[in-house]
């Protein structure tokens, strides 16, 4: 009798065991369960561009909005006036009169490729990103922090890593960090964020 009790208490064991998540699947899973209500984010953004060895910073302030299924859009306000339009499958750059268009596969361009992660990350379908980077997951304490990389070192990637900062308990992308190979790091934080579910 003893050893059959003994045998079911090790079976429940290993089975809770098996399903046990560790912190890096529970963030990807819960960031799922998310973003899957979420109709629609929007707010404001500080980008501040800097070439560290000479010692160069820019800083732009605008808007954020994203809507689900429709399009994600950074409306520029200074020092000068342009958006940034992520619309199905491509990246549009509206300045003035002038749009250039990139599509959002298959570009090696650091913004093309930003547009197509951060797309990924508002759906909530980040780990997605696994069949052609490398996601490394971090809880910081404050932050579930994760660095996307390119699984391989090729001559013309655009970026050597985004780190992408969550909040950690509602899940919100409140930093995103780009480090281009150019030596160039472009960090966006997002701020007054407000976000409508879906009824």
């Amino acid at each position: 009798m003893k050893i059959k009790s003994l045998l079911i208490i090790v079976t429940l064991f290993c089975t809770c065991t098996a399903h046990a998540q560790t912190p890096e699947e529970q963030f990807y899973n819960r960031l799922v369960l998310v973003s899957n209500d979420i109709e629609s984010v929007k707010g404001d953004f500080t980008q501040i561009k800097e070439f560290k060895a000479l010692d160069v910073k820019v800083i732009s302030k605008g808007s954020f909005k994203y809507v689900r299924n429709d399009e994600i859009r950074f409306d520029y306000t200074e020092p000068r006036v342009m958006s940034i339009v992520v619309d199905g499958a491509i990246v549009k750059i509206i300045a003035g009169e002038k749009t250039t268009t990139y599509p959002l596969i298959g570009q090696r361009n650091a913004m093309a490729e930003t547009a197509f992660i951060m797309d990924h990350c508002m759906k909530g379908h980040l780990h997605d990103l696994r069949t052609g980077y490398s996601l490394d997951y971090q809880d910081t304490g404050r932050y579930h922090k994760v660095t996307v990389r390119h699984r391989r070192n090729m001559p013309d990637n655009a970026f050597e890593s985004i780190e992408l900062l969550f909040d950690k308990d509602r899940y919100s992308l409140e930093e995103m960090a780009i480090n281009e190979r150019s030596g160039y790091v472009t960090t966006y934080t997002f701020t007054g964020m407000t976000v409508g579910f879906i009824r």
